[in-house]
């Protein structure tokens, strides 16, 4: 017997690898790549067409499965890196990160190899559909999610869909200034954005330039913890800066909640978060003093339970 509009194929896509799954309309994961060793592999580094196929693949292989317990996938969301155009099927815009992933034209053809309709969203977009549906945000009506890793970006949703913009480039928080950010050049090509300091390679390079000798966010955290007044430092000023950043948007934005995932929020360093969290409290106005900034709590399920939310809303508003 078929179980129609109750499971989508949700798949996440990062720089090394491609991964899926089936998810319910609950949130329920039915069945994914920790079952189904075939349902990820390694992202392929020759080309945005060559991943497309991957990803197709995979959503081959996981529809077939869905289609044996009995299942009818009403579409397949996915979460990617890079800025996905704003009508959700194709990459506008990325980093060689992925090799030739800019312009590829992902949904049509993930489409026409499974004939599943097909949507897509930015992975840290889909990360924080992930967490105000199943997990942090559960409850609240508006949601601000920033994500502090190896780059810093953000979401902020209403009702359970994203704010985008409108060019679609709505949640780069990473691209804000920061005075302690003034004469280093961020990824973007502008000078003095915070991800040009504080995401994990911005803080190596903070250190660096103020005369530490670090390899990476490990050591850096290694040295600060052993006493090391730079490194030390360099952690209490990038963290600073990021949480004035932060109480800025909850002062524009007004939202119910506040949500930090990413590589450096999950570390939770004390000397990090005591200065996060107190230049957060000091910027806020009094009336959002009370405005929580909690840790994601999905983790890794984040980003595809997201897609999955993704796909069940782009079904639900087609037919509305």
């Amino acid at each position: 017997m078929s179980n129609h509009l109750t499971v989508a194929v949700a798949i996440d896509i990062g720089g090394t690898k491609i991964a899926g799954a089936l998810v319910d309309s609950d949130g329920n994961v039915v069945a994914n790549h920790k079952d189904h060793a075939q349902w990820t592999c390694p992202t392929p580094r020759i080309g945005g067409n060559d991943v497309a196929k991957a990803v197709a693949k995979i959503v081959a292989l996981v529809n077939e499965k869905a289609q044996e317990l009995g299942y009818a996938p009403v579409a397949c969301g996915i979460g990617s890196a890079g800025v996905i155009d704003p009508s959700g099927r194709f990459i506008a815009s990325a980093t060689e990160a992925i090799p030739g992933w800019t312009g590829t034209q992902l949904a049509d053809i993930v489409e026409a190899e499974t004939g599943l309709t097909t949507i897509i969203e930015n992975d840290v977009h889909a990360h924080a559909r992930g967490e105000a549906w199943l997990g942090a945000g559960k409850g609240h009506k508006s949601v601000l999610m920033v994500a502090v890793g190896t780059g810093i970006g953000g979401a902020f949703i209403v009702d359970g869909e994203i704010v985008r913009g409108a060019a679609g480039l709505a949640g780069h928080v990473g691209h804000l200034v920061t005075s302690v950010g003034r004469g280093f050049e961020c990824s973007c090509g502008v000078d003095g954005h915070l991800e040009a300091i504080a995401s994990g390679p911005g803080m190596v390079r903070l250190a660096n330039h103020r005369g530490a000798t670090v390899t990476d966010g490990y050591d850096l955290v290694a040295q600060a913890t052993a006493g090391n007044e730079i490194c030390m430092q360099t952690i209490t000023d990038a963290a600073t800066a990021t949480g004035e950043i932060i109480a800025g948007l909850v002062n524009c934005f007004d939202p119910e909640i506040v949500i930090l995932g990413g590589g450096i929020a999950n570390a939770e360093n004390e000397l990090y978060w005591n200065a996060l969290v107190s230049a957060y409290g000091e910027q806020l106005m009094p009336a959002l003093k009370k405005v929580p900034m909690v840790v994601a709590s999905l983790g890794g399920a984040a980003p595809q339970a997201g897609a999955a939310q993704l796909a069940f809303a782009h079904v639900a508003k087609r037919a509305g």
